[in-house]
């Protein structure tokens, strides 16, 4: 069972991953208690379930993974030049994972 940063937790925005890492080994903690020492496939696919329910399906991508490498780094360039963006998106949204 992988955790944290290993199962592709970390925040993509930010690159953090405390918090999800602690959240996984907590709910990897769960499933293998409740396995009762039966560690089959199928006693442990709870913690997938709660993986994808926390926190969405790790494989897929995001919309600017569609976009021209160039295009991107143009807009993040244009977008890190503005105050708001810097303050409201990056700081408060990707970092501080605060909500509106």
């Amino acid at each position: 069972m992988l955790i944290g940063d290993s199962a592709g937790l970390a925040y993509v925005q930010s690159g953090e991953g405390i918090r999800p890492a602690v959240e996984s080994g907590l709910m990897a903690a769960k499933v293998i208690t409740s396995a009762d020492g039966r560690y089959t496939r199928d006693q442990l696919q709870g913690y997938d379930d709660l993986l994808t329910q926390a926190y969405g399906d790790r494989r897929s991508r995001t919309l600017s993974s569609h976009l021209p490498r160039k295009l991107r780094n143009a807009a993040g360039r244009m977008l890190l030049t503005r105050e708001w963006f810097c303050r409201k998106m990056v700081v408060e949204r990707w970092f501080l994972r605060m909500s509106n």
